[in-house]
């Protein structure tokens, strides 16, 4: 038989009648089977302008065949395709989107520089204007946002056409930054005939500066872009003004630190010249006020050099030192300081100087402004009664030993009147919106693709809403659920493995996916509800392994997951799926789903009736244990017994610091192994005595040297979700959690998001929450910080913030060296600033005794700032207390800001 038989019978009725066709036909399908490049592209020259034409309107029906013999289509088969298809398409728009297909170059390296290569070779044939528009709608598909691989070959072969084509660099901020990366190597980019052209457009465009970041801390640092740029514009080779100009210009444009650190870098390794800077004073003092903090450092640099040569107008001396004494960076508000004394009389204008340095009387940090009232005092005696009244008004907010300082010299301050000042409250917590029920077959598609459309994670609810929607659509109208899914299902779906057959952990594309197998392909379905993943669950041997086992509650997850892809076109409904965007269930509606269930003679999984159950909310209408009371299965009285009894009674959750029975080791690829500390803060969970075998196996936490064996980094399933197995019991839910989130400060694996969820959860809060909430606090990065922030705020406005707790677990976390006191300092005065000067005055006041520090020892770094955060939010509140630790450091004196923060906080509080 030969290889052409095997082609779809499109092509067969083709090429019957037509010998040369069919020779051509198979010499493709060996050569995208078996050979190389070079042999497709052999194939593809020895074609005639019919035959090209005839195979290129039937590469999609090629593409279908060979991913139907093969299912999945490897690198070297995907070169081939690609190869084949951009040398017979004939439109130019069609050929761009076969070669853009993402299953068709998932490849870089190497293998794409060789690939573009030949690709470009066999295009050698088309005209030059068919050659030009496909470059250019090539170039206009590349997404520069990404850093992976898939686009590597898209961007040689448009780099390829166009240098061959001769007519410059393609435009698109993609294109240039496939340049940076994969174009010509610093130090090389001299013959480059596109380097004139492409620099100006690094200005432009909006990514540059975070990719080129790295270069800022390159070893060595002469092989960079940077380098490069500040060598060619001293030999001439590119402009100074244009590159001095294009950085002013991208730093004015604004954006993160991270994106113009590089462009500020830039322009001070050019070394501008005084009469270059001072061509430029107006867009630097621009930069001052709001720039990030690197910028205006450079900015600021530059305004000196200028005042230094010629001393600036008074207007522009005004700006500048309105705009950086009323920045938050201390680094900034400290040199403006410093530039401001030393100027004061150099520069003749010591009235201006007085008046400037007023706006710094109300700095929080209390060094900054005891050094702007030294300042002030200082310059005095030379200044003029009216900048001298300017102070005196300025200062009666002061404290009264500041203000002394300013009488002395300017004359009898009068105190701002006291009154009591309005206790600032964080804002009032908004539960988030009942998540909506999915309603149609339309709906359900539309939901389904933006799913499959990316291989996203997505919290639980988000999945659950869906699998309910797959179940109830199938159920209601099976044949429109059908029509209208697949529409949005990719073609190799039917051989997807069904999720009824493994117990591994599944994530959302693949349980989605899986669902929507389950309607489209019911031949598929298996008689078995899943049962490795319950057995995985049940009687799991280890409660963590090494690296690749799945905690319990993920176990869970993944039962409850191939339950309800089971279920499908079995059940009307599922059980447990939340009404509530926290998680919970309204009882109402849950009686109204069993009996759904009931009619249907459909006995509900396990795993969905016990997860109904830990959903139930802690208050329940007594109109709803009456109707699950008339029902009669046995799931139904089950429900009725619990939601007659309330929800499940609190769980004892306790936490204490442990030494561990013996290092524990864990792998972490790729970093490999390293040791576990021999002590933790660890919760442990009392169970009620009614609570079922599932609930209780769900619940468990390690015993003993089973703590050993806790996965570092990552772990299979999503931690964010966990919260929403235990609605009512936000405490369970935080003592699963805490065993993770130690060697998750320093990254990023959702655990700000997981402790948002935590707190809108339902349930008392404890020990566990508080240790949690800590670990958030002291998150590297601030996106996670920030997320914990927020859920601090939220317990705050609900009144279930663990505040003592919280103060006690800081300093413990701390001497364990679990966390870093300066972050958690950052984060508590965001909160503050949100409102909860409360609460933050509770936490600051709880962890100082522990925190401060005996005579002769170093204090922790950011304990001063935590001091200052104390006395900020206790003068707030109007606290009064007596914290023997805070007056003993008060009574022993000293400079350092630590001694002076502590004897504010300590007269705030006892006068």
């Amino acid at each position: 038989m030969s290889d052409f038989s095997r082609w779809p019978s499109v092509l067969v009725r083709l090429a019957r009648g037509d010998t040369g066709l069919m020779k051509a036909l198979n010499a493709l399908r060996r050569a995208i089977r078996r050979g190389t490049l070079d042999d497709v592209a052999a194939v593809v020259g020895a074609m005639g302008a019919a035959e090209r034409r005839a195979v290129g309107e039937q590469m999609p029906a090629l593409l279908k065949a060979v991913r139907k013999e093969y299912r999945w289509i490897d690198r070297d088969q995907a070169s081939r395709l690609l190869l084949a298809g951009a040398g017979t398409i004939s439109g130019p728009a069609a050929a761009a989107a076969w070669v853009c297909r993402a299953e068709l170059r998932s490849w870089g390296g190497p293998q794409a520089e060789t690939a573009a290569r030949t690709v470009a070779k066999v295009l050698k044939v088309r005209s030059p204007e068919w050659r030009a528009d496909f470059t250019r709608r090539v170039a206009e598909r590349m997404d520069g946002r990404r850093r992976d691989e898939p686009d590597t070959l898209l961007w040689h072969l448009v780099d390829r056409l166009a240098r061959d084509a001769g007519d410059g660099p393609p435009p698109g901020e993609a294109y240039l930054l496939g340049w940076l990366m994969w174009g010509p190597p610093p130090g090389a980019t001299d013959g480059d005939p596109f380097l004139e052209a492409l620099v100006p457009r690094l200005f432009e465009a909006d990514l540059v500066g975070e990719r080129l970041r790295r270069e800022l801390t390159a070893n060595p640092p002469q092989r960079t872009r940077l380098a490069d740029l500040v060598r060619l514009a001293g030999e001439g080779r590119l402009g100074r003004e244009a590159l001095l100009d294009g950085c002013l210009g991208r730093m004015l444009r604004g954006g993160r630190d991270g994106d113009l650190r590089w462009f500020a870098a830039l322009h001070d390794r050019l070394e501008p010249t005084v009469s270059e800077a001072e061509a430029r004073l107006r867009d630097h003092l621009r930069l001052l006020p709001t720039a990030p903090v690197s910028v205006a450092e450079m900015a600021f640099r530059q305004v000196q050099r200028v005042d230094e040569a010629s001393a600036l107008d008074g207007a522009s001396f005004a700006e500048v030192a309105e705009a950086l004494l009323f920045r938050p960076e201390k680094r900034l508000v400290r040199a403006a300081l410093t530039w401001l004394n030393k100027t004061a009389r150099t520069r003749d204008r010591v009235d201006a100087t007085l008046q400037a340095v007023t706006a710094a009387f109300a700095v929080e940090d209390l060094v900054l402004r005891e050094r702007a009232v030294k300042i002030a005092v200082r310059h005095a005696p030379k200044a003029s009664e009216q900048a001298r009244d300017a102070v005196r008004a300025a200062a009666a907010d002061l404290p009264a030993d500041l203000r002394v300082l300013v009488a002395e010299c300017c004359g009898p301050v009068d105190a701002a009147p006291a009154g009591p000042p309005p206790v600032p409250a964080p804002p009032p917590f908004v539960p988030q919106p009942r998540p909506a029920p999915i309603t149609s077959p339309a709906e359900l598609a539309e939901e389904v693709n933006a799913v499959l459309a990316g291989y996203a994670e997505h919290p639980l609810p988000v999945l659950e809403r869906l699998l309910a929607g797959i179940t109830e659509q199938a159920r209601h109208d099976a044949d429109a659920t059908r029509r209208a899914l697949k529409t949005v299902v990719p073609e190799w779906a039917r051989d997807y493995p069904n999720a009824a057959h493994g117990g591994g952990w599944v994530n959302t594309f693949s349980a989605v996916l899986q669902a929507v197998s389950a309607v489209l392909f019911p031949e598929h379905r298996s008689a078995a509800p899943g049962d490795a993943a319950r057995e995985a669950f049940l009687h799991g041997r280890e409660i963590f392994a090494e690296y690749y086992s799945d905690p319990l509650p993920s176990r869970f997850i993944s039962w409850r997951v191939h339950a309800a892809v089971h279920a499908i076109g079995r059940a009307p409904t599922l059980l447990a799926t939340p009404t509530e965007a926290n998680g919970q269930i309204d009882p109402d509606v849950l009686v109204h789903r069993m009996a759904l269930l009931e009619r249907a003679g459909f006995e509900p999984d396990e795993s969905d009736l016990e997860q109904a159950l830990l959903r139930i909310p802690r208050e329940i209408d007594p109109g709803a244990v009456a109707r699950a009371r008339a029902l009669a299965s046995p799931a139904a009285k089950t429900l009725a017994e619990r939601l007659a009894a309330g929800a499940l009674p609190d769980p004892v959750v306790t936490c204490s610091a442990r030494t561990l029975p013996r290092p524990g080791r864990f792998s972490a690829p790729p970093y490999g192994h390293r040791d576990l500390p021999t002590a933790r803060v660890l919760p442990s969970i009392v169970m009620p005595e009614d609570a079922s075998p599932i609930t209780t196996r769900l619940c468990r936490l390690p015993v003993h040297d089973e703590w050993t064996c806790i996965p570092a980094g990552h772990i299979r399933g999503d931690i964010t979700s966990w919260p929403f197995l235990f609605p009512s019991h936000r405490e369970v839910a935080a003592a699963h959690l805490l065993p993770f989130l130690p060697d998750w400060t320093e990254s990023r694996h959702g655990q700000g998001a997981a402790l948002l969820s935590l707190a809108e959860a339902d349930g008392p809060t404890g020990p566990a929450t508080a240790h949690a909430l800590a670990y958030g606090l002291a998150a590297r990065h601030k996106q996670e910080r920030s997320a914990a922030v927020d859920a601090l705020l939220v317990l705050s406005a609900r009144a279930h913030l663990p505040a003592a707790e919280l103060g006690a677990a800081v300093p413990a976390l701390l001497a364990m060296g679990e966390i870093k006191l300066n972050r958690v300092v950052d984060a508590l005065t965001d909160a503050a600033t949100a409102g909860a000067h409360a609460d933050v005055w509770t936490i600051v006041r709880t962890a100082l005794p522990d925190l401060l520090p005996a005579p002769g020892r170093r204090p922790a770094t950011g304990l001063a700032d935590l001091v200052a955060l104390g006395a900020r939010t206790a003068e707030t509140t109007r606290a009064r207390a007596s914290i023997p630790a805070l007056a003993a450091l008060a009574s022993r004196g000293g400079t350092s800001r630590l001694a002076r923060e502590a004897a504010r906080l300590h007269t705030l509080l006892t006068t």
